[in-house]
């Protein structure tokens, strides 16, 4: 989605997506209701980028604050107008604590506004001026800054893999990604990092980086290839090896050796649109094996195939892992 397409779209469609989305995720639809909804889905090509739009950057509800979980459920339980009115509210004016819901101002516009997009289930590489190759995972943003002293790029959201070239500026200016918690310099390099919550995770391929931490008492650590490590603004994680050449989400698979279900299903559902919920009796069940992200549908039924659960659809967009 280019930037041009996001600027198209009337903030009213994105509202309306907004209440829309809300409104179905309430679990206690009529069907009139999700008739009304695929009939205005269909109405008009911006409504569908909307929805797309909605519904990845709300994150599904995972990251709302207890605050703003009561609020919500309050909207949705009350009568059908009344309701509508609270959650077009809350929506348009961002009541306490919708931050968590990435409906805040500032992160949810730098999200948008990012120089760089991937929509969900979608991943590019992009060629920056220096040569360097920098392939986005689904459903990140990146903003690119090169100056006269520095190779800087900005991780919004997501996950980046890089592999930097020498620069062609006779003073070899630095090449950094900054995250929410630091900042990782490559020191000619083959290397990912990605946003997480609270955390930022780097892995090394090929070379070294080094970490500085935002917080500026912090000690920096350098990372070598075969390693990987996350931080927050103010501390590392312990080192872990691992064995990959690159990311397996780059050549599109997904990796799980010894993954918890929970887990795993937590990192499927940045490549497909929906909701996927695990019951909590079966989130333990471990994960081992390699599986092509190009259909998720597949991947799920492989594991009700292969493990005591089932899938129940609630609803066309809800996938719900049950024991079975």
């Amino acid at each position: 989605m280019s930037s041009g397409d996001r600027q198209k779209i009337h903030p009213r469609i994105v509202a309306e997506a907004a209440e829309w989305f809300m409104v179905l995720s309430s679990g206690n639809v009529r069907p009139d209701e999700t008739a009304q909804w695929q009939a205005w889905l269909t109405s008009h090509p911006d409504h569908q980028m909307a929805w797309a739009r909605v519904e990845f950057y709300t994150d599904k509800f995972k990251s709302l604050p207890p605050q703003a979980a009561f609020a919500a459920t309050a909207a949705l339980n009350a009568p059908n107008l009344n309701r509508r009115r609270m959650l077009l509210s809350m929506a348009l004016l961002g009541v306490a604590g919708w931050s968590g819901w990435q409906i805040s101002r500032g992160r949810y516009w730098q999200e948008w506004s990012a120089d760089q997009h991937t929509a969900l289930g979608e991943t590019k590489t992009i060629t920056l001026a220096d040569g360097s190759s920098v392939v986005m995972d689904s459903g990140s943003a990146v903003n690119v800054d090169f100056s006269v002293n520095l190779r800087r790029l900005q991780l919004v959201k997501g996950e980046v893999y890089i592999e930097t070239a020498p620069d062609t500026v006779g003073w070899k200016r630095p090449f950094v990604v900054d995250t929410l918690e630091g900042r990782v310099q490559a020191l000619g390099t083959r290397f990912s990092v990605s946003q997480r919550q609270n955390l930022s995770q780097v892995a090394v391929f090929q070379d070294a980086v080094e970490i500085q931490p935002a917080d500026a008492t912090s000690a920096k650590q350098t990372l070598r290839a075969g390693q990987q490590v996350q931080f927050s603004s103010n501390h590392f994680e312990p080192i872990q090896g691992h064995s990959q050449n690159k990311p397996a989400w780059t050549q599109g698979f997904i990796v799980a050796d010894d993954l918890p279900l929970s887990e795993f299903l937590l990192q499927l559902s940045r490549y497909r649109s929906g909701y996927i919920t695990c019951a909590p009796e079966i989130a333990d069940l471990r994960i081992i094996g390699s599986y092509p992200l190009k259909d998720t549908d597949k991947i799920l039924a492989f594991l009700e195939a292969n493990l005591p659960v089932k899938l129940s659809h609630p609803l066309p967009f809800w996938v719900k892992v049950l024991p079975r």
